[in-house]
Order: C-alpha cells, then structure tokens, then sequence
C-alpha cells in the first residue's frame, strides 16, 4: 500500500490526530490535494495549511467558510481549530516546536483526539515534522506515518517537472533518463530537485549527457554522507584487485546474475546477504567492494556509531532512516562493518543496541527490496547467534590466514598497484611467499610500502626481492603478537560453522606452531 493510501485510511477510520515524517512538506501537501480530489474525500471538506510564518493556507476551500486571515499564535490555533464548526484538514507545519517548550497544547491535543474522532464530520490534524519528536503523552492518540523517499516513478515526474519548457531533456535517449532518474534514488524530493538543476545548469542549456549522471552521483554521495549513518562508495575493485579467497570469488561470480529480469523469470531469488567472519586484515573491508564491483551495484556503508550517535531514542530512527533510504536505492549492497561492535551480545547502553538490533533483525527476516546485507565481523564471539542463522544471511565465510599460493597472489596485486611491471620475471614471489607465513593481506600490503620507501631513499633505484624480505623481517605480524586471539579465531573457523573463503592449502596447512617458531629462511636470492 502506498503511503497516501494508508494516510486515507487513518481519514476514514477518523484516526483524528496524524504524525506524517517528512522533510518534503511541499510533497505531503500534494499528496494531501490528490487525495482532496479524488472521490473518497468527503464532500464540502477543506484543506488548509498552517505555520508561524505565513499563518493560514488554503489548499481547498471547505464548505463552511474559514476565516484565512485570521491571525493564530500557537497558544490560539488549537482552539480556533477546536471551535471551527466546519469539515476540514488542518496541517500543521513544524509544531513540534510549540509542544517542545510548551505543555498546554500537549494536553488540549489529547482532549481534541477525543472529542475530534467523534465529530459528525472529518475535521483533522495533519502534523508535519522532520523527524519523530512524539511527545510520551501523545503516543497513544496521535497515529504516526513515515513518508518514504520517492521512487522511480515520482523521481521520473519531477525531472520533468525541473527540466520544464528548457532543452534538458530534449532528444535524451530513455536509457540515458533512466540512468539519470535511477541515480538520483534514495534522495528526498528537495534534495533530487537541488540536483538536477545543478546538472541542468552544468548542461549550459544543452540537453543532458553522460556527465551529469556523475555530478548526480557526486551529489548524492555528499548528501548521503551528510545523513550520518551512510556512505555511498563507488564500486571500482575487481575480481583481479583481490588476491586469493577463490571460494569467495567463485560463490559471488556465480551470482553475478542474480538480480537481472531473467533470473527472476526464472524463479530465483535475489541474494539476502553475506557475512564475513575473519582475522582482521584478511580482505574483509575490500570483498564488500568487490562484490558491488562484481554485481555493478551501489554500495552503501552503513556507519553503526553514527546510528547510536545522537539523544535518546534517535538510534532506532536512524537504523530506520538507513533501511529506508537502502530499500529506495535497490538492488544494491548494505555494507555494515565490524558488525559486532554494534550489536555485541554484552552491550549496556539500556536496551539501546537490542533495540536497533530487533529492529535490523526484523527487516533482515521480512524485507520485500533486493538488498544485500554485507556484514563483516573479527570477533564471532560477541555476536549473538540469530544473527547468523540461515534466512538472514545466505553464507558465512571464514577468512583464514592466507595460505602460500594466495601470498602470491596478494603480493603481485600490490606490487601491480604500484605499477612494478614484469613482476613474475623480477621478484622472486615463492621466496617471498615462504618468507611471509601467517602474515595477512594488510600486512602484506604494510610489505610492500615500507620497502618501496628503501628503495626510493636509495636512489630511487627499481624495487628488488631483497627489499621486500628486509621488510618482512623488520616486521611483527599479528599471528605472533597475538597468537592467542588468532588462534581460538580459527579454531571456531574450522568447526565447520563456515565456508572456508579460500581453497585448501597444497603444500601443507599454516599451523600456529609453524609461524610461532618460524625461523626466516637463509635469503639466496636467484632473481
């Protein structure tokens, strides 16, 4: 049901008093005059609109005439809208603010619910605020309504609304306007139509190209960032920018497809997410871009301390605000990192983290949008166990340190990075490989960096074997330092309560004992 009808239906069932949540109040008062138009609007009832500023609007004349240049202070409007003998709908805009510093109209509004709901006609409130600001003592009268985002449909009609009689959309293919209309989703109908005058006004009174779709996406990235809780990252990493976990790989190619008209024809459902349980630097943070990457879909970072950040109660609006923008934006990812320090199972805050926890559960269980929860997690231990099971998460993968072939692998991907050519013919990568048991991809990465500096303070001179290996000595990794931590992490990775990520070691297993102990081989460097 789409949100006006369900606003209808609070009308007709005299539910007196609605709390609509929007920052588009132009939008909800053109939703409230479609309704006012259409035939389940009572005869001879108004609409009429009120605020500090500008006093009265009238939307639609009612039967009964009312006085709209009167003057209402917010301490009277309760009353001349009490008083007014007529059938309407009042909207009020903002008066969150009167019942934040005053506690009279908190109590007449609880006696108008009342006596309102009980009116031989429709006479009703329309409270349009930001964000949920209910006061406790209304909780029980006021029926609240969260106006979504707008959709294709609404996003379509406002360019076209924006564009107007200009050349902007003049000899646009549909592909193009699609593209451009799908960019702009998950953005609420003031800041789209901020957007697309800026790309109007960068068309130079042209028609729309290419670029704007980027400066729209630009757009978007900064305003999404702005909301707090998410980030919209680019997909740019490929299957060949992550070295090793060639089950992981092979599980997202196979689903690469997943979303297209075909698939769904087919009877398959899209993915519901996956989670990535894991020693800390193994790739975790870089498979969620990967997998965006792979499936040429957005990917939002859903940012858990900005969710809790704020005063009480505005964690639960923010998950929600969150869900709702990523539902908007579908088909795409839902990437939320270090997922256990958000809903760790020994959390105190009050109820709080349970609480935005039941409500992400939930949505987990029951949403109806194509999109893909990516969560990664170094501590399986303090998440609680329904967050793992089957129906909210397709797999969960353990990532493992990573075996001789994938060190390879990772170390010609950074040496690639930093445009070193003819890596196979230059380094020695099983040496370096052999040299670098039980070191992650991050310290992998670490490697590499620390030695491109060696070989840059001396004469920047071309990068050799030798440097890479005096780096790998002069370094620490975590399996040592906290040998301990790592070693009951992938005790419960092979307790087979998840897919190994990556393919099974060919020459002998990484053995705790074996990096504990590891002495560096003798260097004799054949390159």
């Amino acid at each position: 049901m789409k949100w006006e009808e369900e606003l209808l239906r609070n009308f007709t069932a005299r539910v007196s008093i609605v709390n609509v949540i929007s920052y588009d109040e132009n939008r909800v008062v053109r939703a409230l005059e479609g309704l006012a138009a259409g035939t389940e609007w009572p005869e001879g009832c108004g609409l009429y609109g009120w605020d500090i500023a500008d006093q009265f609007q009238c939307y639609r004349a009612s039967q009964k005439t009312f006085d709209v240049n009167a003057v209402a202070t917010p301490d009277t409007i309760l009353t001349m809208i009490d008083q007014y003998e007529g059938s309407a709908v009042f909207v009020l805009k903002d008066f969150h603010f009167v019942w934040e510093s005053k506690k009279t109209p908190v109590r007449k509004l609880r006696n108008m619910a009342y006596k309102l709901a009980r009116h031989s006609r429709w006479k009703i409130l329309v409270i349009i605020t930001p964000s949920y600001k209910l006061p406790e003592e209304l909780k029980e009268e006021v029926g609240v309504l969260y106006c979504p985002k707008p959709d294709e449909e609404e996003i379509d009609a406002l360019l076209e609304r924006v564009a107007g009689n200009s050349r902007a959309l003049s000899g646009v293919r549909d592909t193009l306007r699609d593209k451009i209309v799908e960019t702009a989703l998950g953005l609420s109908e003031t800041q789209a139509e901020k957007v697309f005058r800026k790309a109007i006004v960068a068309s130079r009174g042209g028609a729309l190209t290419e670029s704007c779709v980027e400066l729209i996406m630009q757009e978007k990235r900064q305003i999404i960032r702005e909301s707090g809780a998410l980030e919209l990252y680019p997909h740019t990493e490929s299957a060949t920018s992550v070295g090793g976990l060639d089950v992981l790989k092979a599980w997202l190619q196979k689903r690469e497809r997943a979303f297209s008209d075909e698939a769904k024809d087919y009877g398959i459902d899209p993915p519901l997410g996956v989670a990535l349980i894991g020693i800390p630097g193994t790739g975790k943070s870089l498979c969620a871009k990967l997998t965006a990457g792979l499936w040429k879909m957005p990917l939002l970072c859903l940012n858990m301390g900005a969710v809790f950040s704020g005063t009480l109660g505005s964690s639960e609006k923010n998950i929600r605000d969150a869900i709702q923008i990523s539902e908007v934006i579908a088909p795409c990812i839902l990437w939320i990192d270090e997922i256990e320090k958000a809903f760790s199972v020994s959390a105190g805050d009050s109820g709080t983290s349970s609480r935005v926890m039941a409500t992400f559960l939930t949505w987990m269980q029951e949403r109806q949008k194509p999109v893909v929860t990516f969560a990664t997690a170094n501590d399986v231990r303090r998440l609680p166990p329904e967050l793992l099971r089957k129906g909210r998460f397709d797999e969960v993968f353990f990532l493992d340190l990573p075996t001789r072939e994938e060190r390879k692998q990772v170390f010609k991907v950074h040496l690639e990075k930093r445009k070193c050519s003819m890596i196979s013919q230059k380094f020695n990568l099983e040496k370096l490989a052999d040299s670098s048991k039980g070191y992650v991809g991050a310290e992998i990465e670490a490697v590499v960096k620390d030695a491109m500096f060696s070989a840059f303070m001396d004469g920047e001179r071309e990068l050799k074997t030798e440097d890479l290996l005096n780096s790998i000595d002069d370094m620490v990794p975590m399996a040592k330092s906290h040998a301990q931590v790592i070693e009951e992490l992938r005790k419960w990775g092979k307790e087979g309560l998840a897919k190994n990520a990556s393919l099974p070691e060919t020459e002998g297993e990484v053995g705790m004992d074996d990096i504990k102990g590891a002495r560096k081989p003798v260097r004799q460097i054949d390159v």
